[in-house]
């Protein structure tokens, strides 16, 4: 395992164009996402605690409600616990409830003016303010990308009898081989090791899946490579994927469609009814 990634270097130029071209995808998944919504209900910036970044907003089928709650997926976002925000999750969270489950993307506290364990913790009550909503409390899973994928499964090694199953999407999974200057303002130094999924112990943990590029070079793939094996976590690495997991095109689609695909499967969705089904019924009777 390499003690820190190769982090790559960013011309002038590039660092300029890189929140111009950040804004322009946010764009683009948010026009995505309003085209998904059609008929779909909507919560936007419910709380879930006290602090302003403690908040979701919820897509949900504008349609019957499974008998025993809406299976629940929750999205959580990266940006090194620092950055980032729950409107990543703008086109994903719509496409994924037209599966018939309910979408939860949430914020959560950031560093340096939070510290660890309090985005984990920040996770670990979204959990417990959803389960007291007509959820299936036996169906919720979790999806995570980078530091989000951290915090994904940190949350199934804490929690594990209240998760079905996690996607983790380029994970740092060891904090220690992360540079200094990444996780100074998260925790301490003697607390990386505690912080970091692949070194907590062994227990019954839900199905995960990691997906990871090859080519990442800011979060080490051995790092992740080592967590699939020593935890018995289904393990898909994209031959030439980066971070993002934007490239190569269609290796990143591909891994995109099995991710999703692997989630709706480990959910094993129950029956549901439809009104619309319904009222086509009544329909033809009249």
């Amino acid at each position: 395992m390499s003690d820190k990634p190769l982090l790559p270097v960013i011309s002038p130029l590039r660092a300029k164009l890189l929140p111009a071209v950040k804004n322009l995808n946010q764009q683009r998944r948010e026009a995505v996402g309003r085209v998904r919504s059609v008929d779909m209900l909507r919560w936007d910036g419910t709380p879930y605690g006290n602090h302003p970044l403690q908040s979701m907003f919820i897509h949900e089928l504008n349609d019957l409600c499974p008998r025993d709650g809406w299976p629940t997926v929750v999205l959580i976002h990266g940006g090194g616990w620092k950055e980032g925000s729950k409107r990543e999750f703008a086109s994903l969270a719509p496409k994924l409830a037209r599966h018939g489950l309910m979408c939860a993307a949430i914020d959560y506290r950031l560093i340096p003016e939070s510290k660890w364990p309090d985005p984990l913790d920040d996770v670990i009550a979204s959990l417990e303010f959803l389960r007291k909503q007509q959820v299936d409390t036996s169906r919720i899973v979790l999806w995570g990308f980078s530091a989000g994928a951290h915090l994904a499964l940190m949350a199934a090694h804490t929690k594990p009898e209240w998760i079905r199953a996690v996607v983790a999407v380029a994970s740092p999974t060891d904090l220690e081989a992360l540079p200094t200057e990444e996780v100074e303002d998260l925790c301490q130094r003697d607390e990386l090791r505690s912080a970091s999924p692949l070194w907590q112990e062994q227990s019954k943990l839900p199905p995960r899946l990691l997906v990871h590029g090859s080519n990442d070079l800011i979060c080490p793939v051995d790092s992740a490579r080592a967590y699939a094996k020593a935890h018995q976590a289904e393990w898909l690495e994209v031959k030439g994927g980066d971070h993002g997991l934007r490239r190569p095109l269609f290796g990143a689609l591909r891994a995109h469609r099995y991710a999703e695909s692997w989630l709706i499967k480990q959910m094993a969705l129950p029956r549901r009814l439809s009104k619309w089904k319904n009222n086509r019924k009544k329909s033809k009777k009249n």
